[in-house]
């Protein structure tokens, strides 16, 4: 590969805070409202122009159950509390038996899960964010971490003022792609990716004949193209893609629009509309830490030094894990935790902690740990879990599960079939 030298340069400091955190998902305002809570000063770093990554720039706008499938509420905390943010203006679907956040229900009530409007939730989590003084700055793209050793001392970005660098005591990695430590020198895993993309669309004969009802979200249906990761795929000519090489997701791109514009030529007509498509690659798992400890995937087992419940969000009964506080943090590196779908969690563990509230539990809780580090002077291998666990539990998070949850694990999960949204789900292509 040919190689340039770069000119050697001073490098502006556009702003220090107490904690930087990389990446604006659900992850990332979670980690970023939970240290602010806690009272440290807190820059949030976003590559696009809106907050929420995946669930809106990526369309994944259902906030999958933060139940076990059989009436038992499995997260609180931030990871319910977002859920009612992204809901808050617009439509609202969850149902009527949680909207007070009850700890369970009858086990044969809906899930407690929510469909939310995407231009609404982009507003929502700008006021909340506001609300929370939370410093977000905009169109910035990670570059590098500034490292001192094993510590990180900040990040040099990229901007529309040029290449500048950011100064903080903590940083918060919640990119979805582990870019910041990985760069920092952390050991990581990479997963290729199936194409599986979605969009939605509205058609007018539909609703001409009647075939859906007053209520905006009957109206408006998702399309699903590639593949999807439900079913098997071993039979499919779609090629599986790396989400952290240019190349890759470029790749992905073109595919993902090559196989909706020929959906598109196939079904032009008078009173259909695709309506949208997402604004980034809908990778789900790319690059993850594998940090200070793993997932224990062995459901209801107890973890000493847990910072929270885990489900899977698609499974009824949904077999239930304490996630380790160390499954957030590098073995070495002393001031940078994971946040999101990129923690320490490994083969079935990883698909389970992409989903939304899981991601917004580890958010919440690099965060609050983040700030007890800064509060204390240590690094974040040295933070006090119990207080940690304290601080979590404070807020509504179930730190350990009780008898009946432990059990679930001995449940045979199934596939729960109505949290997606009202939606043509198809598989257009790769079957």
């Amino acid at each position: 590969m040919k190689t340039i030298t770069e000119e050697r340069r001073d490098i502006p400091v556009a702003g220090e805070s107490d904690l930087l955190v990389i990446g604006g998902g659900l992850a990332g305002v979670a980690a970023a409202v939970a240290a602010a809570r806690n009272g440290v000063s807190v820059t949030l770093l976003e590559k696009s122009c809106v907050l929420g990554g995946l669930a809106t720039l990526g369309h994944v706008c259902v906030y999958l159950p933060i139940d076990d499938g059989i009436g038992h509420k499995i997260h609180g905390g931030l990871a319910e509390e977002l859920m009612h943010v992204c809901t808050r203006y617009s439509y609202n679907n969850i149902p009527d038996c949680w909207r007070a956040g009850p700890a369970g229900v009858d086990p044969s009530s809906p899930r407690y899960s929510a469909t939310f409007n995407i231009p609404a939730c982009i507003l929502a989590l700008d006021e909340f964010m506001r609300d929370e003084h939370v410093n977000v700055v905009f169109d910035t793209a990670f570059c590098m971490p500034v490292m001192d050793g094993s510590t990180c001392r900040g990040v040099i970005v990229e901007n529309k003022s040029g290449r500048t660098a950011y100064l903080a005591k903590m940083i918060i990695d919640s990119t979805g792609d582990s870019d910041v430590l990985y760069r920092a020198g952390a050991d990581c895993e990479l997963r290729k990716n199936i194409v599986s993309h979605w969009t939605y669309e509205i058609d007018m004969d539909l609703i001409r004949n009647g075939s859906t009802s007053n209520d905006v979200l009957q109206n408006i249906r998702m399309r699903w193209f590639g593949l999807r990761p439900d079913v098997d795929n071993s039979n499919s000519d779609l090629p599986m893609l790396y989400g952290t090489t240019s190349e890759g997701v470029n790749d992905y791109l073109r595919l993902s629009r090559s196989l909706a514009l020929e959906y598109l030529k196939k079904n032009q007509r008078d009173g259909y509309a695709m309506l949208t498509l997402p604004f980034i690659p809908q990778f789900r798992m790319t690059r993850r830490l594998k940090g200070l400890a793993e997932m224990g995937l062995t459901a209801g087992v107890n973890v000493k030094s847990s910072i929270g419940c885990v489900a899977h969000c698609l499974e009824a009964p949904a077999a239930v894990y304490e996630f380790p506080y160390e499954a957030l943090i590098d073995s070495r590196i002393t001031n940078i935790a994971a946040a999101g779908r990129m923690v320490s969690a490994g083969g079935r563990g990883w698909e389970i902690m992409r989903c939304i509230p899981n991601c917004v539990l580890t958010g919440q809780a690099s965060g609050t740990a983040a700030a007890l580090a800064i509060r204390a002077g240590c690094t974040l291998q040295k933070v006090d879990v119990p207080a940690l666990q304290n601080n979590l539990a404070d807020t509504g998070v179930m730190i350990h599960m009780y008898d009946e949850l432990r059990n679930n694990g001995n449940l045979p999960p199934i596939r729960h079939k109505s949290v997606a949204p009202t939606a043509n789900k198809d598989s257009l292509s790769g079957h």
